[in-house]
């Protein structure tokens, strides 16, 4: 049944509507969220609405596992990104009640970073799992695409996270000649940074992959939107870790936005493999 229709054309394209909808309604989140003054010991709106986000990508995606649960390839695959967004919700739930109800400072480097960083493998190993099914292997330029990216944006972070640079009214300014001494919370910070950020670009890169390989298919939407959101996505986190070395991550930082919206646009594209497959 899975390989059927592999070569057909595209039948249904990505609804730019829904697309411009999603752009409103994140930009109208991301002023919201900037004016209101987060509230003392309570999740505001916008936060809810961001861990909302997560959960619907999680149910969408057990959801498809479980229509396709027969199939040899989409049951497990579906399966196993339900599992990572269960674990990016999970974990992100830990991250605000430790923020909110436990008074820990932007809880990063500590336990909710367990379930965040089990979203990536689950998610490559959905990705992979497609692919690899429906072609059997990758051409040498899809090769590099996967040991480029990542090595790309992890040199970026290392660049910003090791170089002396001061964080002043959201722009970058380089310290020549100026190396602080780093204590081990900061290297036990920097190199969890370089974790999450070198396993966010990988992620992004194998769905480049995915997408190149399905552009022309039934499946070309829905990966389209998969890539789109994982794109965004680790935009967001790259952007997350590099600030987080300085300190100025708060409830309020736009970031929380453009995840959001990476993961209605994956919600979408979800949405789109139960239509059109």
């Amino acid at each position: 049944m899975e390989k059927q229709d592999t070569n057909s054309k595209l039948s249904d394209g990505i609804n730019y509507y829904v697309l411009a909808f999603i752009g409103i309604g994140t930009m109208i989140f991301l002023v919201g969220n900037s004016i209101e003054t987060p509230i003392e010991n309570k999740l505001d709106g916008y936060e809810i609405l961001s861990s909302m986000g997560f959960a619907a990508a999680t149910i969408f995606a057990f959801v498809l596992a479980k229509r396709y649960w027969g199939s040899e390839i989409f049951g497990r695959s579906y399966l196993a990104l339900a599992i990572g967004y269960l674990c990016y919700s999970i974990g992100w739930n830990l991250w605000w009640y430790y923020e909110i109800y436990e008074k820990v400072e932007n809880p990063y480097f500590y336990y909710p970073d367990i379930f965040f960083i089990a979203f990536y493998p689950l998610v490559i190993y959905h990705i992979r799992k497609n692919f690899k099914y429906f072609k059997r292997t990758t051409t040498s330029n899809q090769k590099l695409t996967i040991i480029i990216i990542p090595l790309v944006l992890s040199s970026v972070y290392a660049f910003f996270g090791l170089v002396p640079v001061e964080a002043e009214g959201g722009l970058l300014t380089l310290k020549i000649n100026e190396f602080p001494d780093y204590d081990t919370r900061f290297y036990a910070e920097f190199f969890t940074g370089l974790g999450f950020t070198f396993a966010s670009a990988l992620t992004f890169s194998f769905a480049i992959v995915g997408a190149q390989i399905f552009r022309t298919t039934v499946l070309g939407a829905a990966w389209g939107l998969l890539l789109l959101g994982i794109m965004i996505n680790t935009a967001a986190d790259t952007y997350y870790y590099i600030y987080e070395l300085f300190g100025d991550y708060e409830r309020s930082d736009p970031v929380i936005g453009i995840w959001l919206l990476s993961t209605v646009i994956i919600c979408y594209g979800l949405f789109k493999h139960r239509k059109e497959f």
